[in-house]
């Protein structure tokens, strides 16, 4: 589900950033494709965080904050529109819900 939700995201992303070219819309979807990029990433933070026997309720405003704490600092720094950056990491969850769904509905 990982290894899914980060390929799907790079794919979308990919796909954010060619019809921001064609839309002249290049801040848009820089900020989008990095934000799936970046919110692709909770699972694995999620599962390291489990391993390490953290709490869900502190691993979670853990994650919340570093994450948006990460998305606004990329937007900062790729002169991006911060709420693009914010609603990419936004559908990385989507796509991550989707592909446990996926993986669900396939046990």
């Amino acid at each position: 589900m990982l290894r899914e939700t980060v390929v799907a995201s790079a794919a979308i992303a990919a796909s954010a950033i060619l019809g921001s070219l064609l839309l002249g819309q290049q801040a848009v979807g820089v900020g989008l494709a990095a934000g799936l990029i970046i919110g692709s990433l909770n699972g694995h933070a999620l599962a390291a965080l489990m391993v390490r026997g953290t709490p869900l309720v502190a691993s979670t405003v853990v994650r919340l904050a570093a994450f948006s704490a990460a998305a606004i600092g990329i937007a900062f720094l790729l002169r991006s529109e911060a709420w693009a950056v914010l609603l990419g990491v936004g559908a990385a969850q989507a796509v991550m819900v989707v592909a446990s769904i996926r993986q669900g509905l396939r046990a």
